[in-house]
């Protein structure tokens, strides 16, 4: 791939991607239309697609690293407090189960740079369904240190990877879409204090030039 398409790829992807009601969990276990303050989380973190890796980085300014990331993404685009090392995050999130998971939950691994239990955190997408090599793949982004790409891009969780080798499990500190519905219709909107921006009915990746997935 070639410097120029991958400049455009990245444009069109801060530019074009929004979810829609298709880009759900395969388990079905959820609302199929996700929260807004979870649409507005993905939406942000796609934004920094590109952002270089920066070991302890916290703000896209300056690199960023896998947990700073999701403590970015969370104070700007939901107004939530979420900080600290992976291993932190990982004790602060719930546990859940593969099939209960859905976009914007947190996916965690270890032993990707130490031996250290808990060492990277990535946010599930979903379960892609547009076309190219990430064809019927769950999905994640994140802030990678090595490895063919670095710094904030989509990685595939399936095929026997190295995610996949290096996966733990995943961890919920959002309500769900489910839960959220409810709590607006009970105390309003700013019971989430979310700010959520207006998407589209389409997939993010109508119109990607599939050769940006080859």
């Amino acid at each position: 791939m070639n410097k120029k398409r991958v400049g455009n790829y990245f444009a069109f992807l801060r530019m074009a991607f929004f979810f829609c009601l298709a880009f759900t969990s395969v388990s079905g276990a959820f609302s199929k239309e996700l929260s807004e303050q979870r649409k507005a989380l993905i939406n942000c973190a796609i934004e920094l697609i590109g952002t270089p890796y920066q070991w302890g980085g916290k703000t896209p300014s300056t690199g960023i690293d896998c947990s700073g990331l999701v403590a970015f993404i969370s104070r700007k685009a939901i107004q939530v407090n979420f900080t600290g090392i992976s291993q932190v995050m990982y004790n602060a999130s719930e546990k859940i189960e593969d099939n209960q998971k859905e976009p914007g939950d947190l996916l965690f691994f270890s032993n990707t740079c130490s031996a250290s239990k808990i060492t990277h955190v990535g946010i599930y997408l979903g379960l892609y369904t547009g076309k190219g090599k990430l064809h019927g793949k769950h999905i994640f982004i994140h802030s990678a240190s090595d490895g063919p790409e670095t710094g904030v891009i989509v990685s595939s969780i399936d095929d026997e990877n190295f995610w996949t080798r290096h996966y733990i499990c995943t961890r919920r500190y959002l309500p769900t879409s489910k839960e959220a519905s409810e709590i607006i219709t009970q105390k309003g909107a700013k019971a989430l204090q979310s700010s959520p921006e207006e998407f589209t009915k389409d997939p993010w990746w109508t119109g990607i030039d599939p050769e940006w997935f080859e």
